[in-house]
């Protein structure tokens, strides 16, 4: 530490204040996490005078007893010299060149086996302009085949493909996906025996084909379904046309997979006709059977880039609540508020999210029964975002324009966040495109960055506060402070 070197408050500094004394901070650039126990008003002294701007020695003689605390703050990047570009985003190496030659451990495949459903969801992602709504087409056997083939050669040795049967209601397709999984089971396993193959079901389940629980079981299938709460509250956001209930057929067939040992996973989209209830929905959840509970607040556009009627969406600050309270330890039950649910895992030196989603690092494809892949269902049938057609070569720029225009650094809403590197900038669903029209809905652009920005936020400062909980070890600070890290 040259005493003579210029020093600044870390440019993402995360702090956050809890009780009397308690304070943590963070850098999220580097992201390891201080907690200081005790002591907090003396830490928050030594960043004003910082910020005011003085060298190191300056520093020490202004706080002759706190050189240990000094020392710390420093070592957590909390207060970085002036010629350490630490918070500079040149640092990171550039994204497109590590996407290209980043090794692919593993890679979801979304099979659109068909896009049409047999429900009329109030919020349905597939546009009737991009997604082919009204076609009963089914997708060939020989493209579901060909797109698994492709994913098994882009993946690294020992990774897995996750086959997700998608559509509309894939279960309107069963025998395909029987056809399938016969095909990856008796072909292209034994022809990849390095690589793994997991299933995965996306459906309403008012479907009940008479051998599903007998293929769940033998494949270990894992299914999630869409169950938005108690009758009254799903019947009314998740009908079949015409408003006729769809919940019983869906609770029926949820209680025969259950009672065989089935992993199934209950999905609810917040809106307004639940954001009241949420720990209801997730207790009903529980009563079905569900191994857990996934909770997502709906996108306000569809993938026509149409807006939803307002009253559909929730209130921010109830979600925020809901989601804190799902996430208290030693509540009932599993419950996760997708994208938020893996937060806790990935607070630890080193990880740097400059890009939220998967779809631009190339290990994201939906294809949809043409043959033709995008990286993300919201983006289906929008032509920018079409990367080919499995039966040729992709084309990976549409993949490395994403990265560019949703790197935090290059985003206006990001770039000047001190959170950007912790959550990554959120689900870019509403940024990847000038969305029509945003301009006259100001309520619906200002809730698109409160379920971003603010939920985000939320649920990272809570993780943050559990990890300072799990882990009060740490050297004690000069003046009777305590620090932990």
């Amino acid at each position: 530490m040259a005493s003579s070197a210029k020093l600044q408050v870390a440019k993402n500094l995360i702090a956050l204040e809890r009780g009397a004394d308690e304070l943590l901070l963070a850098n999220s650039f580097h992201l390891r996490p201080l907690y200081v126990k005790r002591g907090r008003e003396r830490v928050k002294q030594i960043l004003a005078a910082v910020a005011q701007g003085c060298t190191t020695a300056e520093l020490q003689a202004v706080f002759p007893s706190d050189a240990a605390l000094l020392r710390l703050l420093l070592d957590y990047h909390l207060l970085p010299e002036s010629f350490l570009p630490e918070d500079d985003s040149s640092r990171i190496v550039c994204l497109t060149d590590a996407v290209r030659s980043r090794s692919k451990n593993s890679i979801t495949l979304y099979l659109l086996l068909g896009e049409f459903c047999n429900l009329a969801c109030i919020y349905c992602l597939n546009g009737p302009k991009t997604y082919r709504r009204d076609n009963h087409t089914s997708m060939n056997a020989a493209v579901a085949r060909r797109s698994v083939e492709r994913c098994l050669e882009e993946l690294s040795p020992g990774g897995t493909v996750a086959v997700a049967f998608f559509g509309g209601e894939p279960l309107l397709h069963w025998p395909l996906v029987k056809k399938v999984i016969r095909s990856c089971e008796g072909e292209l396993k034994p022809a990849h025996p390095d690589k793994r193959i997991e299933y995965h079901l996306t459906t309403n389940l008012t479907l009940s084909p008479a051998d599903l629980v007998e293929w769940v079981s033998r494949h270990d299938i894992s299914i999630v379904c869409g169950i938005d709460g108690p009758p009254e509250i799903h019947d009314r956001c998740r009908p079949y046309p015409g408003g006729v209930p769809s919940h019983a057929r869906s609770a029926e067939t949820i209680r025969r997979l259950a009672e065989a040992g089935a992993r199934v996973t209950l999905r609810a989209t917040i809106t307004s006709a639940n954001h009241d209830s949420l720990l209801e929905v997730a207790a009903h959840h529980t009563r079905l059977g569900a191994v857990s509970s996934l909770f997502i607040p709906v996108r306000p556009i569809n993938s026509d880039q149409d807006f939803f009627p307002e009253e559909i969406l929730p209130d921010p600050d109830k979600v925020i609540a809901a989601a804190l309270e799902l996430g208290r330890p030693g509540r009932p039950g599993k419950a996760n508020l997708f994208p938020f649910n893996d937060f806790s895992a990935e607070i630890h030196p080193g990880v740097r999210h400059a890009v939220a989603c998967a779809a631009p690092y190339g290990t994201n494809y939906v294809v949809r029964a043409s043959g033709d892949v995008y990286p993300c269902i919201y983006l289906v049938g929008q032509e920018p975002y079409r990367l080919g057609n499995v039966a040729g070569a992709l084309d990976r720029r549409p993949l490395d324009g994403m990265l560019k225009a949703l790197h935090v650094d290059n985003r206006e809403d990001c770039r000047e966040c001190a959170w950007r590197y912790a959550c990554g900038g959120g689900c870019p669903v509403m940024n990847l495109a000038r969305i029509r029209g945003a301009e006259k809905r100001p309520g619906v652009v200002r809730y698109s960055r409160r379920i971003t920005c603010d939920l985000s936020q939320a649920i990272l400062a809570e993780a943050l506060w559990g990890l300072a909980d799990q882990t009060q070890v740490g050297p004690p600070q000069d003046r009777g402070q305590e620090s932990r890290g």
